[in-house]
């Protein structure tokens, strides 16, 4: 029965009567889901063992929950694309570092991510459906209000931690919409008991006190249909919750997607108006608060869950009615006879006896001693029990083997070696030991990487930055910091100051605020950030070394190949990087060194003794160079030297030339001037003669001419000696 709306709801009341009958709906389509979950449940923790004489199903169960689940996986957060985008690097090392804290938290009162995973693999392999929701929970506490100046004893709750849990859903407390594709499915539905403290705390307390609580956590469809309430009813839950009894009313707690992605409580027994209805708390980009569900049947038409019990439960069947058969023959396969009466005292004498010892006959009994011992003892023939137990054990072997080949535990039996097999034996069932199992694998960790990014999604979204710089312990910068940072290099700027090296760093460092705008941009971290796990599953010693021996080996053989070759230039680095990243991508653990490999640098040339050859030439030839330079510049010192001597030389001996000039022209003028004093002492001599006499006038004229001319030969003697130090000086 499919519920059909035939008209849109216009108040509360018609809203409520709707949403009812789309969980009726619900139920009614997974009833037989439900049914068939509750019963396997019940085969499997053999709460009735007379029907199930071999608990097949526990068996399997254990076998192939370890593998496919066996250890917690480890979040692997990289960029998309490995190019230069620092953002993007500290996007990916910041959703590491905070997935790491997550499913490891180390906290009380939380369920951890490996419970989580586990329970809900127990849940896949049990009932065919495990449901997980992801959950944001915040601690305030009070302080005072500071925020007026006065303490006037107002509170105002800080925010103390915040931290991304998990929460496992009960398989059979889930419900959704109808839809062929989990893409498509329009509402989400959880059913709640809640107590009557947890409801005034989500509904306060008017609503809280209108609803109907009940001792037994289970409610029946009886109450659910019926949606009257009586007085009687409320007095006897009220007498209930006086006496102590934990009391709890059923809850729904619906998302609803194609509804405006609000979240809506409402409870069977109040049909006027919903509880509460609040807009979307998470913000994930599906809207739900849980990845799509985990099944191991993979269906391409519905979202039906069907459990793998299902699938060999006939021969389960055949199985306990095997070993029932065969618990009987073997009750009756026991060693019973009769013999003679007269041989009971005999009888009983002789099955006392030792070794070797004769123990005598009564005189009665030798009639029966003549006629044999054997024929007066008859013992119950079980031969032919005997070969139908063996029988009924070759048959349940056959049967248990179609169980495994059903169950794909045969790929794990096949995958167990002896040591008695040849290599190349162990080594096919090394290849072909899980290969059915992989698709049943690859669900589990499907699962475990969806639960990751929708709880990187929700401390992206709801985390602070305070708090993300406290769960990575990364050096990235917050708002409040940067804008410190900020202040104090302005500060130094306008003082003249150089900068502080520190707060130099911190500026330079990513800043929260980018990191997180990337987190949160739903298109940006899917471009940007690629979130995966290493695996769920606990590889084998054997096959570990076997993957770490040949990825080592190949490596090894590789470098020490091409190695020479990149040194010696003869092959590009870039070549010779891209070849060893296409062996390391061929093995388990090389994607694990995928980043490492791409950040090697090209090493320096090799030196094979041409190059110190080289060198010394080149030092050679550099000396030559600067010796002929130096030559040269001697060269141009000394003709610059040679050229100034001769200009200082010509200088000299144009200046004796003139001064000889000058010298010749003294001499010539002191000569006219004698002899115009002698004209002139002459011509005196000749007036005054009575006063001068004219020899004594004669001689000292010409010995003041003498005078002179000694004296200016004298100067330009000394002009000359100046003239020749110039000329050394410069020299």
């Amino acid at each position: 029965m499919e519920h059909a709306l035939s008209e849109t709801p216009t108040t509360p009341e018609e809203t409520v009567r709707f949403w009812l009958n789309e969980l009726d709906a619900a139920k009614h389509r997974e009833k037989d889901f439900r049914k068939d979950g509750q019963r396997i449940l019940d085969i499997y923790s053999a709460k009735n063992n007379a029907d199930t004489p071999f608990n097949i199903l526990f068996s399997n169960t254990e076998t192939l929950l370890p593998a496919l689940y066996s250890a917690q996986p480890r979040p692997v957060v990289t960029r998309r694309f490995r190019d230069a985008d620092p953002i993007g690097r500290a996007a990916a090392q910041a959703g590491q570092r905070g997935l790491e804290f997550l499913v490891d938290t180390n906290l009380e009162g939380y369920e951890t991510f490996d419970e989580a995973m586990r329970a809900v693999t127990i849940d896949g392999l049990l009932p065919g459906r495990g449901w997980t929701c992801v959950r944001y929970h915040a601690a305030f506490l009070e302080s005072p209000d500071d925020t007026t100046g006065q303490d006037d004893g107002a509170t105002t709750p800080y925010l103390q931690t915040e931290l991304v849990c998990l929460e496992t859903m009960s398989w059979n407390k889930v419900y959704h919409g109808f839809a062929r594709k989990w893409s498509v499915v329009p509402w989400v539905a959880y059913e709640m008991q809640v107590d009557r403290a947890e409801a005034m705390r989500l509904f306060g307390a008017e609503i809280a006190s209108t609803l109907r609580y009940h001792a037994d956590d289970e409610q029946t469809d009886k109450e659910h249909e019926n949606h009257e309430q009586t007085d009687t009813i409320r007095e006897g839950s009220r007498r209930a919750d006086d006496q102590g009894e934990k009391l709890t009313a059923l809850v729904y707690q619906i998302w609803d997607k194609d509804g405006g992605r609000k979240i809506r409580y409402l409870s069977p027994n109040m049909k006027e108006k919903f509880l509460k209805v609040e807009d979307d708390p998470l913000g994930l980009t599906g809207f739900f608060n849980c990845p799509r569900p985990m099944t191991f049947i993979e269906k391409s038409n519905d979202l039906f869950p069907t459990a793998l019990y299902l699938i060999y439960e006939n021969q389960a069947k055949e199985l306990n009615r095997l070993t029932q058969r065969l618990n009987r023959v073997i009750e009756a396969v026991k060693v019973r006879g009769c013999y003679a009466g007269d041989l009971s005292h005999d009888l009983s004498e002789m099955m006392k006896g030792d070794d070797n010892e004769l123990v005598p006959a009564g005189t009665s009994s030798s009639l029966a001693f003549e006629k044999g011992l054997q024929n007066s003892i008859w013992f119950m023939p079980i031969q032919e029990l005997i070969v139908v137990a063996e029988k009924l054990y070759q048959a349940r072997e056959a049967c248990k083997r179609v169980i495994y080949e059903i169950t794909g535990i045969s790929d794990i039996i096949r995958g167990s070696t002896v040591a008695s097999e040849t290599a190349t034996a162990q080594t096919l069932k090394t290849q072909w030991g899980t290969l059915r199992l992989k698709r049943l694998q690859k669900e589990v960790q499907r699962y475990s990487r969806d639960l990751l990014r929708m709880m990187l999604e929700v401390a992206a979204t709801k985390f602070n930055e305070e708090t993300w710089a406290k769960m990575t312990g990364l050096p990235f910068t917050t708002t409040a910091q940067r804008e410190q940072l900020t202040m104090l290099a302005t500060a130094s700027q306008m003082s003249g100051q150089p900068l502080d090296p520190s707060v130099q760093q911190g500026l330079s460092a990513p800043q929260w605020a980018q990191v997180l705008t990337l987190l949160q941009d739903d298109s940006l971290r899917a471009y940007r950030v690629d979130i995966e796990t290493n695996s769920t599953l606990e590889p084998e010693a054997a096959e570990d070394h076997k993957e770490i021996t040949a990825l080592m080996t190949a490596m090894g053989q590789y470098l020490n190949g091409v190695g020479p070759l990149v040194a010696k230039g003869v092959m590009p680095f870039q070549a010779a990087q891209s070849m060893l990243l296409a062996i390391a991508r061929r093995f388990r653990f090389g994607t694990e060194v995928e980043e490492e490999i791409q950040q090697m640098k090209a090493p320096p040339p090799e030196d094979d003794g041409q190059a110190g050859e080289s060198a010394k030439l080149q030092a050679e030839q550099q000396r030559a160079q600067a010796d002929l330079q130096a030559k040269v510049q001697e060269s141009a010192a000394e003709r610059q030297q040679q050229a100034m001597i001769e200009t200082a030389k010509h200088q000299r001996e144009v200046e004796a030339e003139q001064h000889k000039i000058q010298m010749e022209q003294m001499r010539l003028a002191h000569e006219t001037t004698i002899k115009q004093m002698e004209v002139e002492a002459a011509a005196r001599l000749e007036k005054q003669k009575s006063q001068w006499d004219y020899n004594t006038q004669i001689a000292i004229a010409r010995l003041e001419a003498q005078t002179q001319i000694a004296v200016a030969e004298i100067a330009a003697q000394a002009t000359k000696a100046s003239s020749a130090r110039t000329a050394q000086e410069v020299a």
